[in-house]
């Protein structure tokens, strides 16, 4: 049967064929693609929402449990304004009647502040725009500061662990970090604190300090000033009636020395010069003085025995009394610090019953935010590393 035969022989043609056959890529194909597929991301977000929760009320207790145990800070401040006129008077010392023209006190160096005394150069004294802003460079000056710290005794609250080595700077520091100034047209201070009540009392010893230090100063530099115009005023006078004293002694040898001539001359009484001075004048371009002997031995002896005998030649010396009442003048001044300021406290430092710090409901609110975020990139991560782990898995390699 030959159809037989050849449908063998084609068979047989076939096995011994080489065959060709087509496996597949053991990795899938991978394309690139820029496109973001919002759906399954959201199903990869849905299939691991309890991580996501779980991450984002951790995080929630996290910062409810950090607020509760957070230190609780508050802050006291107390508002500063110009002190009145009637609060510096005593320093004024332009009040005085008669008393203008001076040149401000110097309580704080650059600090100038006046008008001042009638009459009397180089009294100083101030206003109260002068005291103000000598109390505003004083409550920053770093001298002041550390003395309060002293007398407070707030060195173990600044530097506890102080050492020898631990300097003034770095306390000073610590202190600024803990006092707030913010000194402009009007001043305000203030402090923050776990501690309400030492907050508000601190804050208003700090005011009370630096207002006292200031009038201290202020009026310091004022009986400073008053006291040096007395000395000048009393050395004025000093060396006037010095110059007096020797000026009659002059005039005394000059009448002894007349006195003596005209006894030798036997002028006894005093000669009518017009005479003699018209004739001199005659005779002579030039006039000349009427000789001193003229006057006679008598009145000359009785000068003499006057002048010797004067036991003060004030009443001839020329603006001494001026001086004097300039001196009285100033001897009347009194500079007191009681009931003076130099700052007018418009609102004092109280205890808060608010707090500042913490804010609660912001850390809760950032908490759970945060912790929203960290939860679904923990869900991304998570199921970018699953993929990864299959994707090796699957690879026979």
């Amino acid at each position: 049967m030959p159809k037989t035969e050849s449908n063998s022989a084609a068979e047989n043609e076939q096995t011994t064929a080489p065959q060709y056959v087509q496996y597949g890529v053991p990795y899938p194909q991978q394309f690139e693609d820029d496109t973001i597929d919002l759906y399954e991301l959201w199903i990869t977000l849905w299939n691991k929402k309890w991580l996501v929760i779980a991450v984002t009320v951790i995080a929630a207790l996290g910062s409810v449990v950090y607020a509760l145990l957070a230190p609780q800070i508050y802050k006291a401040e107390a508002l500063l304004l110009p002190p009145k006129a009637k609060d510096v008077q005593s320093l004024n010392v332009q009040g005085v009647q008669g008393v203008q023209g001076v040149q401000g006190v110097q309580g704080v160096q650059g600090v100038q502040g006046v008008q001042g005394v009638q009459g009397v150069q180089g009294v100083r004294g101030v206003t109260a725009a002068g005291v103000f802003a000598a109390f505003k460079n004083n409550i920053s000056s770093r001298t002041l500061q550390k003395q309060f710290i002293e007398e407070q005794g707030l060195m173990e609250i600044l530097a506890p662990n102080r050492t020898p080595e631990t300097r003034d700077i770095e306390i000073l520091e610590s202190f600024s970090e803990m006092i707030t100034i913010q000194n402009g047209e009007n001043i305000s201070v203030s402090m923050e604190s776990d501690d309400p009540e030492f907050a508000a009392k601190l804050v208003n010893d700090y005011i009370s300090f630096f207002d006292l230090e200031t009038i201290r100063g202020l009026a310091a530099a004022a009986r400073n000033s008053i006291a040096a115009q007395i000395r000048d005023i009393e050395y004025t006078i000093g060396s006037k009636r010095e110059m007096a004293k020797q000026r009659r002694e002059d005039q005394i040898l000059r009448f002894e020395e007349a006195a003596t001539i005209a006894d030798k001359l036997g002028v006894r009484d005093r000669i009518d010069a017009t005479n003699v001075v018209q004739n001199n004048q005659q005779s002579s371009s030039t006039s000349s003085a009427t000789p001193l002997y003229y006057r006679g031995f008598r009145a000359l002896n009785a000068e003499i025995i006057i002048l010797k005998n004067r036991k003060s030649d004030d009443p001839y010396i020329g603006g001494l009394r001026d001086l004097q009442e300039k001196l009285a003048l100033l001897h009347s001044i009194k500079i007191e610090e009681t009931d003076q300021h130099a700052v007018r406290v418009d609102q004092a430092a109280y205890p808060p019953k608010n707090r500042i710090k913490p804010n609660r409901r912001l850390i809760v609110s950032l908490g759970t935010v945060v912790g929203l975020f960290l939860g679904v990139f923990l869900v991304f991560f998570v199921s970018f590393v699953q993929n990864q782990r299959k994707i090796h898995t699957e690879d026979p390699a």
